[in-house]
């Protein structure tokens, strides 16, 4: 199975590879449309979405197509309507998921299928959207049943792919979150994929789960690298 995963777009639209899945995990919009700051405006990039993104994402060769948000899209946070809850992933659709689950119909995988779960929340810091506590997150996390296969999160898990460099004391810090982690030992999805940390880019692995940072971003928010091309083999 072909899935092709990035994150952390910020209003860049890259051309995506052909593909059976592609997985988005989230900060997709800009921040600021025109003079309007998307915490002030949700609606304008909402618009934004509707207009650039949708048919961005409409015309990506991919058999199915999954997002979830992150925490500069307000939109998502404001209007979450547009998430979808639906466990079967349409052909060629998008499917939105904010704590919820799709099964993604998948040929010569076992049951002929993979699950996917969503989910958009990040520690907090500042004041951004989809942001929880550690409690929170833990409950938050706690929903996801055992038997996802993909799990996408906007942030990453402590220790893996969450590396934020400290600029003025070249310290380097992990700042992803113990709660993910735990729900990672709990589940063993076969994959996971995040973004959030755009410094944290690249493929780890976790007690033999594989785990990919698929920011296309650097930290000075510039296009820096393509889509993540991953080949899931059947069990």
């Amino acid at each position: 199975m072909r899935i092709v995963a990035l994150s952390d777009q910020h209003g860049y639209l890259p051309e995506i590879p052909p593909c059976d899945l592609l997985l988005v995990a989230g900060d997709v919009c800009p921040d600021r449309i025109g003079n309007s700051f998307a915490e002030h405006h949700p609606d304008r990039q909402m618009a934004w979405f509707d207009e650039r993104a949708r048919p961005w994402l409409a015309g990506a060769p991919a058999a199915h197509k999954i997002l979830t948000w992150g925490n500069h899209d307000w939109c998502g946070q404001a209007y979450p309507a547009e998430s979808g809850t639906s466990t079967a992933a349409s052909p060629g659709g998008l499917q939105i998921l904010v704590d919820a689950a799709a099964r993604v119909p998948a040929p010569g995988m076992p049951g002929g299928s993979v699950s996917v779960w969503g989910s958009p929340w990040s520690l907090e810091f500042g004041h951004w959207a989809f942001m929880k506590p550690p409690d929170e997150l833990a409950k938050a996390y706690a929903a996801i049943p055992d038997d996802i296969d993909i799990l996408v999160s906007h942030q990453p898990p402590y220790g893996y792919g969450d590396r934020f460099d400290h600029v003025d004391s070249g310290a380097i810090e992990h700042v992803g979150s113990e709660e993910l982690l735990a729900a990672i030992r709990r589940i063993r999805p076969r994959l996971v994929i995040c973004g959030h940390m755009h410094g944290g880019h690249g493929r780890y692995e976790y007690e033999g789960v594989i785990i990919h940072n698929v920011a296309v971003v650097n930290d000075d928010y510039r296009l820096a690298r393509p889509p993540t091309l991953i080949d899931l083999p059947g069990r």
